[in-house]
């Protein structure tokens, strides 16, 4: 029986993050999009920041005020800046933290709930 307990008190937990892992959650920050085709915006949903993901690892200082201006907006953020190795891709390269290439696009632009 404590067995099964374990079991299924570690199952709920993991189902419990997945579901968190895959919305936006409070803290998270949601960018708008702007230019392009607002048909071909619609099927690939703005991108995520899990800001409480990476305060957990780093400090302030790590993307404040040298990647990131402190100011929600104020940093432009797009594929363009991406490719020139800014923003994002200074850590996510394939080495830091995952690369920001087309194999992971589902890792920021999230689907909404419905």
């Amino acid at each position: 029986m404590r067995k099964y307990t374990c079991v299924l008190t570690t199952t709920l937990i993991c189902l419990f993050l997945y579901g968190t892992l895959l919305t936006a959650a409070p803290g998270d920050i949601q960018y708008t999009r702007e230019g392009g085709d607002p048909e071909k915006l619609k099927s690939f949903p703005p991108s995520i920041f899990p800001h409480w993901i990476h305060r957990l690892n780093y400090r302030c200082d790590a993307c404040h005020n040298s990647i990131f201006e402190m100011k929600t907006g104020t940093t432009t953020i797009n594929k363009d800046v991406m490719k020139e190795g800014k923003t994002c891709a200074v850590c996510h390269n394939g080495t830091d933290a995952f690369d920001d290439g087309f194999a992971n696009c589902n890792r920021c632009h999230l689907l909404e709930e419905q």
